[in-house]
């Protein structure tokens, strides 16, 4: 019996002794559990603290919870993340004021009008001409030949009396059966390249000599009933239309007609002007002309003005 209880003490006193042992151990001799390993889809184990944020997973995509890119971070496919405010609509390009065609010369042909002396030309383009002066080029859809070939007259002189020269261009416009057509130009130009064209337009002059032009038919009823008159500018002239008095050929109208003829002309500081005068007579189908009207052309201010008009009658109208 006594055998026995030594057994049992010497047990339990070892048994106590490495219990207190393991108590009494420090921290640092105590070994921590290793960490639990990777599931076999390569994820994080249920124990095992969630990767930092900002880390890319297996994929190569961000974990759920991480912050999404900063705006104007581009995605993979090179356009803006969600959320992030589309480029601004900045001004239209402004690719510059448009070229006036009226000032870009552009490509241009041979010279078919010039003055030497003052270094001036007029070159046929297409769609029109070129005027050169100088150094300064312009372009202007003016109708400068006609299949006549009359080719236009430069003149530079100061017709305004202003101090200062302009050009006056004549071109030949127009050309056929009872049609002889010139078309007056003057350009104010300077050495800075200015040219400013001015134009005597058809409906000034013809209005200019209806309002001062009258044209009065023979009167059967009085004496020398072949005779008609022209009024200009409370001036009379007298004219022989006998040809035209007889029972086959209608009424005269007493309505002349202008425009079909017109020639002009630049001499020293003067402009000149000369336009045909027409009858309508029935049967004919275009007008008789019976006489030429000369005129002055005062030009001041980009503006025309018929002055000092004359008629001259054709040789087979006049009045002996």
């Amino acid at each position: 019996m006594r055998k026995y209880a030594k057994r049992w003490l010497i047990a339990w006193t070892f048994a106590m002794t490495a219990a207190l042992s393991a108590a009494c151990a420090s921290p640092a001799e105590q070994v921590a559990e290793p960490p639990k390993t990777d599931s076999v889809a390569g994820l994080p184990g249920s124990g095992i603290a969630a990767e930092p944020p900002g880390a890319d997973n297996a994929a190569g995509l961000p974990d759920p919870g991480i912050d999404a890119e900063p705006p104007g971070a581009a995605n993979v496919a090179g356009l803006p993340g969600p959320g992030i405010d589309a480029e601004p609509s900045g001004p239209a390009i402004d690719s510059g004021p448009q070229e006036d065609p009226m000032i870009a010369a552009g490509p241009h042909g041979p010279v078919i009008a010039e003055i030497p002396e003052r270094d001036i030309a007029l070159h046929e383009a297409a769609e029109g001409v070129v005027l050169r002066i100088g150094e300064h080029e312009r372009f202007f859809d003016w109708v400068a030949l006609t299949p006549r070939m009359i080719m236009p007259v430069l003149h530079a002189a100061d017709f305004d009396a202003d101090g200062e020269d302009e050009l006056a261009v004549i071109l030949y416009t127009g050309s056929g059966t009872g049609i002889s057509i010139q078309e007056l130009h003057v350009v104010d130009y300077d050495g800075t390249g200015r040219m400013e064209d001015h134009v005597f337009a058809e409906n000034d002059y013809v209005g200019q000599l209806h309002e001062r032009f009258e044209f009065r038919p023979p009167n059967p009823g009085r004496d020398g009933a072949a005779t008609g008159e022209i009024a200009v500018d409370s001036r009379t002239i007298p004219v022989n239309l006998a040809e035209f008095v007889s029972e086959e050929y209608g009424p005269i109208s007493d309505r002349p007609v202008f425009g079909n003829i017109v020639h002009f002309e630049a001499e020293e500081r003067r402009l000149k002007a000369q336009f045909g005068v027409g009858i309508v007579v029935e049967p004919f189908f275009t007008p008789q002309y019976i006489g030429t009207l000369n005129a002055d052309v005062q030009y001041r201010d980009g503006r025309f003005v018929l002055a000092d008009m004359t008629f001259e009658p054709e040789p087979g109208y006049r009045i002996p």
